[in-house]
């Protein structure tokens, strides 16, 4: 039997928080960074659990953005992985359309940065074409290098850009999209 779970980081129990994220590091082979973790912390966590434990994590994380030169509260993916034992079941897309649910119902744009493309797409989410930048304190630099890896899952109150405006996110430590 398999649960689908959403709720805040600050409501998970310590030990479940210690499996995520161990369940991150196997996932990503070992490349999942102490800044990665940081990134997905402070939002909502969605994921699955089957019998032998869970199986699939995503987190939902408020960012800042401009896009096509508005500034936009986004609702930013981090953190998804399926357990290797546990993928191609469909556990990663339950999480995703949950994820998806939450950015139509909170946030105007849903932003992520991925080198997995087309499991993104299957899910409604499209490639950002236009150019990436980050706003940091030598203000705002050109982030060629991580163009190709954003994606956008639009809502309603999106704002029209057409994926080909510049996009913007604020400076952080690791990773920057």
């Amino acid at each position: 039997m398999t649960a689908l779970h959403t709720a805040p980081t600050e409501a998970l129990p310590a030990l479940l928080r210690q499996e995520i994220r161990a369940l991150l590091d196997a996932a990503f082979d070992g490349d999942f960074s102490d800044h990665d973790w940081h990134h997905a912390v402070g939002g909502t966590r969605v994921w699955v659990t089957t019998a032998d434990g869970g199986v699939t994590h995503g987190a939902l994380v408020e960012r800042r953005l401009v896009c096509a030169g508005t500034p936009l509260r986004v609702g930013y993916v981090e953190a998804v992985a399926t357990s290797t034992s546990a993928r191609r079941r469909g556990h990663g897309a339950r999480v995703m359309r949950r994820i998806g649910e939450l950015i139509v119902e909170r946030y105007p744009l849903g932003v992520l940065s991925t080198g997995t493309h087309a499991f993104y797409e299957t899910q409604g989410w499209e490639r950002w074409r236009g150019a990436t930048f980050v706003d940091g304190s030598d203000g705002r630099t050109a982030t060629p290098a991580d163009g190709d890896d954003i994606m956008v899952f639009r809502t309603p109150r999106s704002p029209d850009s057409g994926l080909v405006r510049p996009i913007v996110c604020d400076w952080r430590h690791g990773d920057v999209w």
